[in-house]
This record gives C-alpha cells, structure tokens and sequence, in this order.
C-alpha cells in the first residue's frame, strides 16, 4: 500500500507579502519644541519687616497668607504715642537753637558795629598825633600834649584788639548754635521718620507668603511682619544641558518665548513668557545650566511659587528635513519607500526630535511614501502592500493554481495575504 500510493501534487513555493502603514513626506522648514520640566518662583519677594519698636495696634483684614494686597495699602499701624512725644521734644530744642542762633548772630552784627567804629577813633587819634608832633617841632606845644596823644592812641589800638577778639568769640558762639541746629534739625528728621514707620504700607501689589503678626503684640525693631511676592513677577526656572544650551545659545537665548504648562484638572493652566538670563554657573549636581523666563504679567496671577510645570522652549530651524515616527526608522541610520511593491532601503540621519516624531534628513524625493510600520524581516526586495489597498495579483503559475485547480486531499487552502502580516505596531 505504501509503494503503490499515488505520489501528491507538487506545491510551488508562495512569496510572502507583508501589509504596512506609510506617510507622505514633503521636505520642511521645522523648529521642534525642546521640553523641560522646572518649578515656579518669585522673581521679586521681600520681607516686610518692623523699624521702630511698638504695639501693633492695628492690622489689615487681608493680612493672612495667600491673600492679594495692593501697593499702598496699609499693612499693620504701630502705637505712636512715644514717638508723637519724641517729635515734639525734638521740635522745642530745634526752636530753642534758632533762638540761640539769633541771639548769637545780633550779638556778632553789634560786635561788628563797634569794631568799625574802634576803627575810626584810632585813625582821629593817629592823625591827632601827626598834627601834635608837627605843633611840636614849632614850638606851639609841649612834649607833655604829645605823650597824651600817644597814650591815646595805644588805648585805641587796645580797644580795637579787644573789639576783633570780641567777633572771634561771636563767631564761635555762632557756629555752636548752628551746629546744634543742625542736630536738632536731624532728630526731627528722625523723629518724623519714626513717626511715619509705626504705619507699615505694602510696597508693591504682591501676594502675602507668609505673616507673623497679631493685635497686642510688641514688635522689636528689624523684626519680620509679613512676607510677600510680587504677583505679577514669577519666573520659571529649568535646567538646560551643556549641549542643548550651546545650540540656543548661538541661535538667541535671551528673549526666546517660552510656553508652560501647569498640568492640572480638568483643563491644563498655561502661561507664556521670555528666557531672560541664564544662571551664573555650569550646576554640577544637575549637568546643565539654570535659565530662568520671566512669565506674562496677566498670566502670572494663575500660579504660584514652587508650582512644577512643563515648559516648551522652540529650539534650532532645521531646514530641508521630514517629520517621521520613530518606528519608521531602522538602526538609527534607514528608511524604506515602496517601489513596485518591494521595500527599497534609503540612508537617513537624525537630526532633532520633535515630541513624538522624529526630524531626518534623507536623499528621497517629495510626496514619497514612507513605510511606518516595524517590520523584523525589513530589507531590500521585501514584498509589502499598503493597508487598505488591494495586493498585487501574481502571474499564472507564479504562487497560483491553474483555473479550476483545487487543492489535493489532505492540503489546507492558503491563506490570504492580509493575514500574513507580522510585525504590525
């Protein structure tokens, strides 16, 4: 029975066709997004501290953290009563030294009066003298009248000295007043200055961070009241590599937009803003370079200090390039485009990654169909159809039985080519 069996029909062999996915590709001009992740902070904060020591009397409703206050408001009032009685204090002795003063400056006037006039009576007396020595030498008097006149003019010239004497010691007299004019005119200064500071105003529109305040507590001087941020000040800061921010750094980094992202629900928190500097040094523990974007002012007021975000940075201009998934790309370095239904190898280089895609170079021509699809048998001469698209019908004979052919008895019909594909992402 085995020998006497009929032979079975020889089968041909059936080339395999696979079913891919493609994407038409058009050379581009493309700025890929860079993406970081970097955390909120207040670009202008400050602590709003006491300088004068007191009560506090009185405190803003608004005062608690988290709540917005505008520039000029008032903050907390401190007790003013010592300094009230220190402004008055110090206003009666800058009044008593300009009456000083005063007194001094007419006592100085008077003794200027009175040295001129010293000044007179000893040029009568000296000319007084010339005509008595002339009168002696004449013989019309005696030596006695001349020694008078002499004696004269020495009390003169005395009295004069003692006039100039007299100015010095006005002079100085003067000058102490004046002087202490002028620290009375600095204590009232002071004075108001303290006055003024027992009421505590917030310096620009922020929001309270944090407060250490209540009505009745006494406050020491430099103590910290409150602290606040600036909300229309926030900036991003993240960190760029080295690589990454010598490429941007050629291109413009200063200035450079920027979009972030808070992603919260329902609906993502975005804000858009410019890089304005980089940080002073390469971090180390982070490899890479600090850069921080100041955040629009009317987007500012959506977030807050510490907030981790995303942030998109547009990167290089890359012309002449095509945008592909990354499972179109074979060993870093192929592509492959369908030719007559077999899968031609093309040499690309990868040249930036946008999101999910990747940018490449490659010598193809616009409008090429790129297979997308991950292939393990991929190569040259590899038969492929396009998903949706009817496989190409062999020739007779070529992987086909004759016209009304049927397969042996114990032969399993072939499948289609639909089924055949593998590999299919």
């Amino acid at each position: 029975m085995v020998s006497s069996r009929p032979e079975p029909p020889e089968r041909q062999a059936r080339e395999r066709t696979f079913t891919v996915r493609t994407v038409e590709v058009n050379a581009l001009s493309a700025q890929p997004n860079l993406t970081y992740f970097g955390e909120i902070v207040a670009a202008g904060s400050l602590d709003v501290r006491a300088q004068v020591v007191g009560e506090i009397v009185d405190i803003h409703p608004n005062v608690a953290a988290g709540n917005s206050i505008s520039q000029g408001e008032l903050i907390a009032r401190i007790d003013d009563f010592a300094y009230r009685g220190a402004l008055t204090e110090a206003k009666t002795s800058l009044a008593e030294a300009q009456l000083g003063a005063t007194e001094a400056r007419e006592r100085l006037q008077l003794e200027e009066a009175n040295l001129d006039f010293a000044r007179e009576q000893l040029e009568l007396s000296k000319r007084d003298l010339e005509r008595a020595q002339t009168l002696l030498q004449s013989g019309a008097l005696t030596q006695k009248n001349v020694d008078d006149r002499e004696l004269l003019v020495s009390q003169r010239e005395q009295a004069l000295k003692q006039r100039q004497a007299n100015i010095a010691i006005q002079q100085a007299q003067l000058d102490r007043q004046l002087a202490s004019m002028e620290r009375f005119e600095w204590q009232v200064e002071r004075a108001e200055r303290d006055l003024e500071n027992t009421e505590i105003y917030a310096p620009f529109d922020a929001v309270i961070n944090s407060e250490a305040i209540a009505l009745g507590k006494i406050v020491n001087a430099n103590e910290a009241l409150v602290s606040l941020y600036r909300q229309d000040q926030l900036d991003v800061r993240f960190t760029m590599s080295d690589r990454q921010y010598g490429q941007i750094f050629a291109d413009g980094l200063i200035d450079r937009p920027v979009e972030v992202v808070w992603e919260v629900e329902p609906e993502n928190l975005t804000a858009n803003g410019h890089i304005t500097r980089a940080g002073a040094e390469i971090d180390a523990a982070k490899g890479g370079v600090q850069v921080y974007a100041r955040l629009e002012d009317a987007q500012a007021t959506t977030f807050r200090p510490g907030t981790f975000v995303k942030i998109f940075v547009p990167g290089r201009e890359y012309e002449n390039v095509i945008r592909l998934p990354e499972t179109a790309i074979y060993d870093n370095r192929l592509i492959y485009t369908i030719e007559e239904g077999r899968m031609v190898s093309h040499d690309a280089e990868i040249v930036a990654r946008d999101g999910a895609q990747l940018l490449v170079r490659a010598d193809i021509k616009d409008g090429a169909e790129v297979i997308t699809t991950r292939l393990a048998q991929a190569g040259d001469g590899l038969a492929v159809t396009v998903e949706g698209e009817a496989p190409p019908i062999p020739a007779r004979g070529e992987g086909r039985r004759g016209d009304g052919e049927r397969p042996a008895q114990g032969e399993q019909q072939p499948q289609s080519d639909d089924n055949a594909t593998e590999g299919e992402e």
